[in-house]
């Protein structure tokens, strides 16, 4: 969708519909609307019956001498509000625009509506809402499905206009790989198997992204021996993918990141219910999220080193599938017994991270939609965030509130790692005893292996993939965490 700005009047808008935010009594915008549209509007809004409820969108009656075909008037908060309000109106109106087959419109920017310039972050979040919307799944559509095709901000500000102009291509470049980590999910699982995977990343990686890739010999003659645990089930052999970007090459600090990639879990020989199984071919959610991540940075050209470290393998049952009770070696040399085979994310995760450490990274961050707990405590709206350095989780908690994606901090309980305490082992991979605290035993076990690095782990297993409309998001892959982390690095970690 291109997105542009202009300082001209709205009459003379050029496309298919504008969008006018209003509120009761709100002041006079001539300069902007024009004469012909702003007598018209402050007939409504200084009306006793002017009434409407906030994010409701009404059309507007336009004299005939005006060529738009739609103008509506968008209901907003009198006085301006967080952000996530404006991008789920932003989702809104262009669901509204598509069900008009509507492609373009024009929007008077909210701060000129507010009189209030400060951060733009109001006209921003509306317009990441409008990106979030337009999105659709069209691999396998007979007829690809309607988009938008333009946006235009009307502002009297020149400092917005500049901004805008300075920030569409960045918001296009975003969306364009929050898009792809969305595509990556919404795939069917018998298409996006590990080679799927391989094959889909070998055609969208970008161009100075180095990638390597380890086949199932490969995984297990390297050692990734839990990796090969998890996908000797299935005949979709697993896969190991190796990215790296060198944005700043003079320098040999780097970021790790890491994402699991179950392309689909069936629970293995301890078989979910098929209730349990609808969504699985999402399981591979921090995967997609990583790959993505990668490929942005690198599009925007951020001067960071990243290395990212993406294991995928199919949890399915068959004759060679772990069983529970198995004892796996694991790359850092501590054994593993696998007490339920339905906890297998955190094994191909134990091998990725602790192949992570070797590059002695400032940071790791792993993504995964790794436990149920976690969305059980959380919703399905919350991501949770554990860490081993407690000033990370404040960086990305500010860095959530900037683009919209919630996190919460839950605890690494240190007293809850007895749990993973094994009689035959040095690990087991979920707790003995109390069933509580899943997603804090889970995080403990992964932190056994990241020597002690600074780590973030991101469970996405809540929102990753919605079976319910969000106001934002919309239903099934989100791409959440695509933009957190990519800002969360730019912040903080470009050169």
């Amino acid at each position: 969708m291109k997105i542009s700005c202009r300082n001209k009047m709205a009459v003379n808008s050029r496309k298919e519909a504008i969008i006018i935010p209003v509120y009761k009594n709100m002041p006079v915008l001539r300069d902007i609307t024009g004469k012909t549209i702003d007598d018209e509007l402050q007939t409504i809004i200084q009306s006793d019956y002017f009434d409407f409820e906030d994010g409701q969108i009404n059309s507007f009656y336009v004299p005939l001498e005006l060529k738009l075909k739609k103008v509506f008037l968008l209901s907003v908060p009198k006085e301006p509000k967080d952000q996530f309000i404006y991008r789920a109106l932003g989702a809104k109106v262009a669901k509204t625009l598509l069900n008009n087959k509507l492609y373009s419109f024009s929007i008077i920017a909210f701060e000129d509506v507010y009189n209030e310039g400060k951060d733009f972050s109001y006209t921003t979040a509306f317009i990441e809402g409008v990106l979030f919307a337009n999105y659709s799944f069209k691999e396998f559509k007979s007829e690809p499905p309607l988009e938008l095709a333009e946006a235009e901000i009307i502002t009297a500000s020149t400092r917005l206009k500049r901004y805008v102009d300075q920030s569409a291509s960045e918001w296009s470049l975003t969306f364009t790989y929050v898009n792809l980590a969305r595509d990556l999910i919404n795939f069917p699982p018998n298409v996006m198997t590990p080679i799927g995977f391989e094959q889909y990343a070998a055609e969208h990686l970008y161009k100075s992204v180095k990638v390597e890739v380890l086949d199932e010999t490969a995984i297990k003659s390297n050692g990734l021996l839990l990796i090969d645990a998890v996908g000797k089930g299935s005949s979709n052999p697993p896969r190991f993918i190796k990215l790296v970007y060198k944005g700043a090459p003079d320098k040999t600090e780097n970021i790790a990141l890491v994402g699991k990639g179950i392309t689909f879990d069936s629970g293995g020989s301890n078989l979910k219910t098929s209730q349990g199984m609808e969504c699985m071919k999402a399981d591979m959610g921090g995967a997609a999220t990583v790959f993505a991540v990668v490929n942005l940075i690198a599009a925007s050209e951020l001067k960071v080193n990243v290395h990212a470290y993406i294991p995928l393998a199919e949890n399915i049952i068959g004759g060679g599938a772990m069983r529970p009770g198995d004892i796996y070696l694991s790359l850092s040399g501590k054994k593993v017994e696998v007490l339920n085979t339905d906890a297998e994310g955190r094994l191909i995760l134990a091998d990725a991270l602790y192949l992570a450490t070797k590059t002695e990274p400032l940071l790791i961050i792993d993504a995964a939609t790794l436990t149920g707990a976690c969305a059980v405590a959380l919703g399905d709206n919350i991501a949770g965030v554990f860490t081993n350095r407690k000033f990370l989780s404040k960086h990305l908690s500010d860095v959530s509130l900037q683009v919209g994606e919630d996190v919460w901090e839950l605890p690494l309980y240190e007293r809850y790692s007895e749990r993973l305490a094994s009689k035959s082992a040095d690990l087991q991979n979920m707790a003995g005893g109390p069933k509580y605290g899943g997603a804090i035993v889970a995080a403990l076990f992964l932190k056994e292996f990241v020597d002690n690095y600074p780590w973030i782990h991101i469970d996405i297993a809540g929102p990753a993939f919605l079976e319910y409309e969000h106001p934002v998001f919309g239903r099934d892959a989100s791409g959440f965490g695509v933009r957190l982390i990519y800002r969360f690095i730019k912040e903080y970690y470009s050169f």
